[in-house]
C-alpha cells in the first residue's frame, strides 16, 4: 500500500507539471474533512470561491456515497474536477481547477461576484484573479478528471463513469419562465448581426442573450430541448454567415459538424460549451473572410480592437501602444490604408453598433448614446443623422431601414 501511495504521488507531481505547461490549471489536495492540505496555487482566494459556490460541500457529500471522479460546476461556467484517493477509512480529495468553460465578460464577472458569499476584503482582488484563469472546453476537463483518477487509483475509467454536478439541468425543473417574444427576437437579431458582420465585439450580445432566451420550448427531457435549441441556433448562424460572405459549402459543412457534436453531448453544460464555440467560430470565419487582404496586420489589429471595445474609451495613444507605433505614424498610416482618419472610423463603427442596438433592443436612446461613449444624447443624434440621414428615433421607427433616396416613393 505504501509503495502504491508513493507511486501515486509521483504521478500527481507529473500531472501537476503537465497542467502548468501551457495554462495555469492548479491542483489541490483536501483531507477527508475538507481541510486544504496542499496546492500549487499561489492565491488561496480561489479556495474561498470553491467553498462559497457550494462545490466543496457537494464534493464532500457525494464523495462519501460514490468515489467516482466528478466534474463540479458553478456560476459563470467555472469548473473543477475531483478524484478520490483511498486513505485509511476515508479519502484524500484531489481537485483540478478552477477554469472557465467559456469566455466571460468583465460585467459578467462583476455581477456574479456580487452574488457570491465572499468576504469583502477579498472581492476587490477577484476580478483580476478570475480573468487570469484558463478557458478549458468541458470535453477536455472530463479528460483531466479521468487522468486525475488514474493517477490516484491506478484505475482506467471511461467518460461515462464521471459524475457531474449539473446545475443547469437542476434549474430546468423550476416553473416555466414567462418570455417576452419581442425581446427574444430582438436579442436574436443582435446575435445574427454579429455573425453577418463578422464583428468581434460579440460578447455584449452574448451577455444580453443569456438572460433572455430560454430556447425552444418542448415537452420532454431538458437535454432534448437544449439540443434542439442549439441545432436551430446553429442553422440561423449558417444562414447569416452565408449572408456575410462565407461560402455555402463551408457554412453548411461547418454547421452540420457542430450539430453532430451537439447530439453527442452528455450534459447541458457541455452542450452550451459546443454551442458557444460554434457561434464564435462562425463570427471569426466571417471576420477573416471580410478582412481586406491589402490591409496591414497592424491596421487590421487596430480595427479589431475598435470593434471589440466600442463601449469603452478608445484613444490614439492606446492603439499606437498596441501595435508598437508612434502616435503620429499610426494616425498617418491608418488614414492611408482605411481612407478615413482614426477618429472618424471609430465614430462610424459606433454608429453601426448603434444601428444594431436601436433595431434589436428597446434600450432608451440616451442609454445607447452613453453605452457607446457619446458625450451627450444630442451629439449622438447629430452624429447618427450625419451618417445615416435619419435621427436615432426615426431609424428605430422605420425598423432599421435607411432613408429612401431623394425622389423615391415607397409603394
Amino acid at each position: 500500500m505504501e509503495e502504491y501511495k508513493a507511486g501515486s504521488q509521483e504521478k500527481l507531481a507529473l500531472l501537476r507539471e503537465m497542467l502548468t505547461c501551457e495554462q495555469n490549471v492548479y491542483l489541490w489536495t483536501y483531507a477527508g474533512d475538507g481541510h486544504l492540505s496542499q496546492t500549487n496555487c499561489p492565491d488561496l482566494v480561489l479556495d474561498t470561491i470553491f467553498t462559497s459556490t457550494g462545490c466543496k460541500a457537494y464534493m464532500l457529500e457525494q464523495g462519501q456515497e460514490n468515489p467516482a471522479p466528478m466534474v463540479l460546476g458553478a456560476p459563470l461556467g467555472l469548473m473543477w474536477c475531483a478524484a478520490f484517493e483511498p486513505w485509511g477509512s476515508s479519502y484524500l480529495m484531489h481537485v483540478i481547477g478552477p477554469a472557465f468553460n467559456t469566455e466571460v465578460s468583465l460585467k459578467g464577472l462583476t455581477d456574479a461576484l456580487r452574488d457570491m458569499d465572499i468576504p469583502m476584503d477579498f472581492k476587490h482582488r477577484l476580478p483580476g484573479l478570475l480573468r487570469g484563469l484558463p478557458i478549458v472546453p468541458t470535453t477536455l476537463f472530463f479528460q483531466y478528471g479521468l487522468m486525475l483518477h488514474f493517477c490516484v487509483t491506478g484505475e482506467k475509467l471511461e467518460r461515462s463513469d464521471i459524475q457531474w454536478q449539473d446545475q443547469e439541468e437542476a434549474s430546468q425543473t423550476s416553473a416555466p419562465v414567462q418570455r417576452d417574444r419581442h425581446q427574444t427576437y430582438a436579442v436574436e437579431q443582435a446575435l445574427m448581426w454579429m455573425v453577418r458582420e463578422g464583428n468581434l465585439g460579440y460578447q455584449s450580445a452574448l451577455d444580453r442573450a443569456g438572460g433572455v432566451s430560454h430556447g425552444v420550448q418542448i415537452s420532454g427531457k431538458p437535454m432534448e430541448q437544449a439540443v434542439i435549441s442549439c441545432a436551430v441556433f446553429t442553422s440561423l448562424c449558417v444562414r447569416e454567415a452565408i449572408q456575410g460572405g462565407l461560402s455555402p459549402e463551408t457554412a453548411y459543412t461547418l454547421g452540420d459538424s457542430y450539430i453532430q457534436s451537439m447530439t453527442q453531448c452528455k450534459t447541458v453544460s457541455e452542450l452550451i460549451t459546443v454551442n458557444h464555440e460554434m457561434y464564435v467560430d462562425f463570427v471569426r470565419r466571417v471576420h477573416k473572410h471580410r478582412a481586406n487582404p491589402n490591409r496591414s496586420k497592424q491596421i487590421q489589429l487596430c480595427c479589431d480592437y475598435i470593434d471589440i471595445h466600442l463601449e469603452e474609451p478608445i484613444t490614439l495613444k492606446q492603439l499606437a501602444s498596441l501595435v508598437g507605433y508612434r502616435d503620429y505614424y499610426l494616425s498617418r498610416k491608418f488614414k492611408q490604408e482605411m481612407g478615413v482618419n482614426l477618429n472618424d472610423y471609430i465614430k462610424f463603427a459606433r454608429v453601426e453598433k448603434a444601428k444594431m442596438l436601436l433595431t434589436a433592443t428597446n434600450d432608451p436612446i440616451r442609454d445607447i448614446a452613453k453605452q457607446l461613449q457619446f458625450c451627450s444624447s444630442s451629439y449622438f443624434s447629430q452624429t447618427f443623422q450625419q451618417v445615416t440621414g435619419l435621427t436615432p428615433h426615426q431609424w428605430r421607427e422605420q425598423g432599421g431601414r435607411p432613408a429612401a433616396p431623394a425622389g423615391h416613393t415607397e409603394t
